[in-house]
């Protein structure tokens, strides 16, 4: 069994800022209960994945400043292997500040990071040839982006070759980029996620069962439908099952995709039904909104297992 997942695309620093309420207005000034750096963006996933029991490899680009330097040490302080992630010479990292008030509603003020694109690199290959899994988002496929969409692309068919299997989470971020090449992600991809109203967007159709069976005809073997609070839909060719969710407080959304995404790998490398890694993506997601703030905040292995304890399931035990 290889547990050793590795992500592609640029790596975000997330400046995490609780405050009262939302929106902002000018000349209406209020406090901010805390301004704190973390790892968002691939980080969230990162941190998951090294927590329930993955070994990590990040394959990405920060920039040479303050901010690239803190996330690249919060991630090795975790255990996640950076040793092949670049910082691009006279570059800026990605960051986003993220507002989150009291009745945890979010919003994200970003910056896009800068620097020379990095060509692919063949020691990149080599990793993912020896990987349980890999795993990107749309994202990552932003032209804008440090690490390449091309260089991706590139990833993602030595993958197939390798029959390494490909996870990739649409996001909102897809919506903005070009479509033919979210398609050819997607066309390269085993496992696909996004949300319900991702789905929705992207077919046009309302019923997420109907949505993943769409997504289905396009080659992957797994379609996750992440509903919120209602839990998860997970399909295959074979069969789907409705995973409902874990009630629990709200209090940060930022974050929680990425940390589902984690959970449902981990899941499917150790082999569980699709009810069992349904049932662990749901528990991770539950916690993860129940936390303040992305990156270190967000839950420990423990925490899940408890969770899931609690409902009636021994899958972490």
């Amino acid at each position: 069994m290889n547990l050793h997942v590795v992500t592609l695309g640029d790596l975000v620093a997330d400046m995490v800022v609780p405050i009262a309420k939302l929106p902002v207005h000018a000349h209406e000034h209020q406090p901010a209960r805390d301004i704190a750096i973390e790892a968002g963006g691939t980080g969230n996933f990162l941190f998951l994945a090294v927590r329930l029991g993955l070994k990590a490899t990040a394959l990405g680009t920060v920039g040479q400043d303050y901010y690239g330097e803190q996330v690249l040490e919060m991630l090795a302080s975790e255990g996640i292997n950076v040793e092949h992630a670049v910082a691009i010479p006279n570059s800026r990292t990605t960051v986003s500040i993220v507002l989150i008030d009291d009745d945890a509603h979010h919003v994200f003020v970003g910056m896009h990071g800068t620097g020379n694109p990095q060509p692919f690199n063949p020691v990149w290959g080599e990793i993912i040839g020896q990987a349980g899994a890999l795993f990107t988002t749309g994202y990552a496929m932003n032209p804008t982006s440090t690490f390449s969409p091309q260089g991706i692309m590139t990833c993602l068919e030595i993958a197939n070759s390798r029959n390494v299997p490909v996870f990739f989470d649409l996001g909102p971020a897809a919506f903005i980029i070009n479509r033919a090449d979210i398609e050819a992600a997607i066309a390269q991809t085993t496992v696909f996620l996004a949300t319900h109203e991702e789905a929705t967007a992207w077919t046009g159709i309302e019923d997420p069962a109907e949505a993943a069976a769409h997504f289905l005809t396009q080659n992957p073997s797994t379609v996750v439908i992440k509903l919120g609070a209602d839990g998860c839909l997970i399909a295959t060719k074979e069969r789907q099952a409705h995973i409902p969710g874990f009630p629990v407080k709200v209090r940060d959304t930022a974050g929680a995709g990425d940390s589902f995404a984690a959970a449902c790998v981990y899941g499917y490398l150790k082999g569980f039904s699709l009810e069992d890694m349904g049932a662990l993506a749901n528990a991770v997601g539950g916690l993860s909104v129940s936390k303040l703030g992305t990156g270190a905040r967000l839950p420990q292995r423990e925490e899940v297992a408890q969770l899931l304890r609690q409902n009636g399931h021994s899958i972490l035990d």
